[in-house]
């Protein structure tokens, strides 16, 4: 070998060498290898609910005292909420007798779909005259509802493009986006007047790369509930604007008092909508893992995204098919299975807001639906920097964990999330009052 081919292979080792930096060798004699990076995807993955809730080394308790998580939007926490046992007879007997032990399309089983789409039509007609219809083919399952969301994100919008959220917010919206890349635009929602949209902040932030307006309707955090009227203003904007609507009912249906769900695309004749959906919450099963998304394009402009979706699908192969098998059996009925749980929800949802309202420093906004309830904190007033620092003291001092608003994008503030037995949420509102009285004044 010549030297000049020395030289080169020496000067292209030292510079694999800086690129690749090599581990320090162990005691153990291991082998030394370079270190691997993770992704960009991966770095810019952040998902502040799980950093806040894991936080290592985790936050030290008061001394005889267990935690009282009202952090978790999981209804099973407790075990108080259940879901009907006849669906749990019949998902055990669709494994058991092993008729859905293989894959499905990657779309989704034809027969979950076309039950799927039936539902969802005949739940539009309740609350619209407009006709909205849907079919297997604007039907696309996913893992969750969250699945569902990854696969729209991916399918509507590139790197550089964007979305416009809601702020306060579900912090996945951001976490989904930023892993590929698509960047998260605020648009603002008003505690005054319930959480409503302000919809001039929606028209603000819109530009010519905005490829959907995100609405979450009922609400996490906020456990609002927008009004037919609402909807309508939304989808006038969003038809002006010329912007698709994405739009996550997770909880649909799961309202009380006065609120009555509207399905966004109801009120859509003039503006394509994605709607995500799922079983989750209110069969009180999210570790089942089954969501999809619905298509309704009165103008004809989605054809590509279908194309899209359909393509998007085939990464994951398919959901779990026991629980395609099942869906169309949940979605027959139940009913009754609703109306207790909303039931036990709106109990709780009153005793959240009378007990939380009567605390020093802290305002309810009253909730409306889904589980959860925003609390506005006078911190200042309290002797704490941020909601976040309020958030670490309450579990420290007396082991209730609920999760700060910086997590949602609103400052002083806190979501609580009220499925809990009534029994165990007066007990954390007895810590969080002895909590704030302490510190009142004390700044």
């Amino acid at each position: 070998m010549d030297m000049d081919l020395l030289l080169f292979c020496g000067n292209l080792a030292l510079t694999r060498r800086s690129a690749y930096p090599m581990r320090a060798k162990e005691d153990s004699g291991a082998p030394s290898f370079r270190i691997i990076e993770s992704s960009k995807r991966a770095k810019q993955t952040i998902n502040p609910i799980r950093e806040f809730v894991q936080a290592d080394p985790p936050r030290k308790l008061p001394e005889g005292r267990s935690l009282i998580k009202l952090s978790n939007g999981d209804p099973t926490t407790y075990g108080n909420l259940r879901p009907p046992k006849e669906v749990v007879a019949h998902l055990a007997s669709t494994i058991s007798e092993g008729v859905a032990d293989g894959y499905s399309l990657s779309m989704g089983s034809i027969a979950a779909r076309e039950s799927i789409a039936t539902w969802a039509t005949e739940t539009a007609a309740k609350s619209s005259t407009s006709k909205v219809s849907y079919s297997t083919k604007d039907c696309f399952l996913a893992a969750g509802a969250s699945g569902a969301l990854e696969c729209a994100l991916g399918t509507i919008a590139d790197e550089g493009d964007n979305i416009l959220v809601p702020a306060p917010g579900f912090p996945l919206f951001r976490t989904i986006a930023g892993g590929y890349g698509i960047e998260t635009r605020r648009y603002k929602l008003d505690p005054e007047k319930l959480w409503e949209i302000d919809l001039e902040t929606i028209e603000s932030a819109a530009d010519d790369r905005t490829r959907a307006i995100l609405i979450n309707n009922p609400s996490n955090p906020c456990g609002s509930v927008y009004s037919r009227q609402h909807c309508e203003d939304i989808a006038q904007l969003a038809a002006r604007l010329q912007i698709p609507i994405l739009c996550d009912e997770i909880y649909a249906d799961m309202t009380f008092g006065s609120s009555e769900f509207t399905p966004m695309a109801s009120v859509c004749s003039g503006v394509p909508v994605l709607t995500v959906g799922g079983i989750s919450k209110k069969f009180v099963v999210p570790g089942w893992r089954l969501g999809w998304i619905l298509v309704h394009d009165p103008v004809d402009a989605l054809d590509e995204v279908r194309v899209g979706l359909r393509k998007m699908t085939t990464r994951m192969l398919c959901p779990a098919t026991p629980m395609q098998n099942t869906v169309e059996y949940m979605l027959s009925g139940f009913s009754g299975h609703l109306k207790d749980l909303m039931k036990v929800l709106e109990e709780n949802a009153a005793l959240t807001e009378s007990r939380l309202n009567a605390v020093p420093g802290l305002n309810c906004i009253h909730p409306q639906g889904a589980m959860y309830a925003m609390v506005m904190v006078d911190t200042a007033a309290l002797g704490f920097t941020d909601d976040y620092h309020f958030a670490e003291k309450l579990i420290e001092e007396e082991a209730v964990e609920v999760l700060p608003g910086r997590c949602f994008e609103a400052d002083n503030s806190f979501r609580v999330v009220y499925s809990a037995p009534a029994a165990i949420l007066e007990e954390a509102f007895d810590r969080i009052d002895a909590f704030c009285r302490r510190h009142i004044g004390n700044e």
